[in-house]
């Protein structure tokens, strides 16, 4: 796993947000970015500006999904319908829905493995798409002391 792991004191102040914690570890994300961990929080930083800080006491529940079956499955049906209506009746129409449907298919696919991080105070959960996903939630799981779920 390539995780660059280190003990430093940061801080810098970026937007809102203070980061004042030790941070331990901190792992890649697929897209760009890193999610690291400290010793009372775990801290997302999406893209160069944007940092998010989720207290270990405000976490409700991490979990990995692996795939959005019901996605993937709407997405295979209406690529399938879509070729059979550009075999049998209009194949402009038809390509169109196979287009549609593989394209919704791809994004699926690409959201594979989100580390989803819920918060007892937030409505809508936190995801990320992490390098490593299944290392990633187990460690994330284990310093915040909870369960593993899903």
């Amino acid at each position: 796993m390539s995780k660059d792991t280190h003990s430093k004191n940061t801080r810098q102040i970026k937007g809102n947000l203070e980061l004042d914690d030790t941070l331990i570890a901190e792992m890649p994300l697929r897209s760009s970015g890193w999610v690291g961990y400290s010793a009372e929080a775990i801290i997302i930083n999406d893209d160069d500006d944007d940092y998010k800080k989720i207290y270990k006491e405000d976490i409700a529940e991490i979990g990995l999904r692996t795939l959005q079956w019901d996605m993937a499955v709407m997405s295979i049906l209406l690529a399938g319908v879509g070729g059979y209506i550009m075999l049998t009746q209009n194949p402009l129409i038809g390509l169109c829905f196979a287009l549609v449907g593989l394209g919704s298919l791809y994004r699926t696919y690409t959201n594979r493995y989100a580390l989803i991080i819920q918060s007892k105070n937030h409505h809508n959960p936190v995801t990320i798409h992490p390098t490593h996903p299944k290392e990633c939630h187990e460690q994330l799981a284990e310093k915040v002391e909870l369960n593993l779920i899903r």
